[in-house]
């Protein structure tokens, strides 16, 4: 089946809105064309993308399959578009980077005033996320390069000879109580209340096996959480503690509202990597930042 330009706006749109009527204003179309678009497409399918409610759409099983090879599809187009404006000798181009906090504070910011100096026209997408979501826009093409720790070994990814390190440790309000007992040990902040990421994502896990590691219980965690701010606005202004990488927490370090605590066995050393696709082009800008980094770091 021939899956154009136009289905697979349609198909997108619908998904995005969640109602035929609002992805038709946002396609420009009526709602009875868009309607018999999306039709014509079940039809060619031979299965339902969308269950029907009086509220609108939700997408079917089959729709949810569907889904990320279209918007894979809608990125293969644009990579295309770009190589072609590269060949013609145009510099315009998107660069797509996906990246965990820490490694992206500390290294990112250069490489990309760089590039966008040399490129004015360049435009950056970054994504930001856990290990589990980076790898996952990788494979799926929603971003081209990724700055991560250890991604699990595929066929499907190539990790890139280049290293960059930072430390992570316990953080407390620079007024916490508990930096009046001296030197600590986990078993000193045991119930003290904790604020970290979701339990089962990649900084979770590490925390508890560095934790394990140095044969301690594993802390009261009362607050989970993916968004770093909210974790340094509960560490500096309720009393919490928590795990994180230095660059995360170093402008509340300059403006003494967070400093690290002195706790044996938590001050660990990370690393981070590049990463790409193993198989499949690379386009051009994302190709021009593995050179400027190569350029610029060695």
């Amino acid at each position: 089946m021939a899956f154009d330009d136009r289905l697979r706006d349609a198909f997108l749109a619908v998904a995005q809105h969640g109602s035929i009527g609002r992805a038709a204003d946002a396609l420009n179309i009526t709602q009875p064309a868009l309607s018999r678009v999306i039709k014509r497409l079940e039809q060619r399918l031979g299965v339902a993308l969308f269950d029907r409610y009086a509220s609108g759409v939700t997408l079917t099983v089959y729709g949810e399959a569907l889904l990320p090879f279209a918007n894979r599809m809608g990125t293969e187009s644009s990579h295309a578009v770009e190589e072609i404006e590269r060949l013609r000798g145009g510099s315009r181009g998107v660069l797509r980077i996906g990246t965990v906090g820490s490694p992206g504070v500390t290294f990112l910011p250069k490489i990309i005033e760089r590039m966008t100096t040399e490129n004015p026209e360049l435009r950056v997408e970054l994504l930001e996320g856990v290990l589990d979501v980076l790898e996952a826009a990788l494979l799926d093409r929603v971003v081209d390069i990724v700055l991560a720790g250890e991604l699990a070994e595929k066929d499907e990814i190539l990790r890139m000879n280049f290293k960059i390190e930072d430390t992570g440790s316990v953080i407390a309000s620079t007024s916490h109580p508990v930096r009046a007992r001296g030197p600590l040990t986990m078993a000193d902040l045991i119930d003290v209340p904790w604020v970290m990421p979701p339990r089962g994502t990649f900084p979770r896990r590490r925390f508890e096996q560095v934790i394990a590691d140095i044969g301690m219980r594993q802390p009261h965690v009362a607050v989970e959480t993916r968004s770093v701010m909210m974790m340094k606005g509960l560490v500096a202004e309720s009393g919490f503690l928590s795990w994180l990488p230095r660059p995360l927490y170093a402008a509340e370090e300059r403006a003494d509202l967070i400093a690290p605590l002195d706790v044996a066995g938590m001050f660990v050393n990370r690393q981070a990597y590049l990463y790409r696709r193993r198989h499949g082009s690379t386009p051009p800008v994302a190709v021009r930042f593995l050179e400027t980094v190569r350029a610029m770091y060695g």
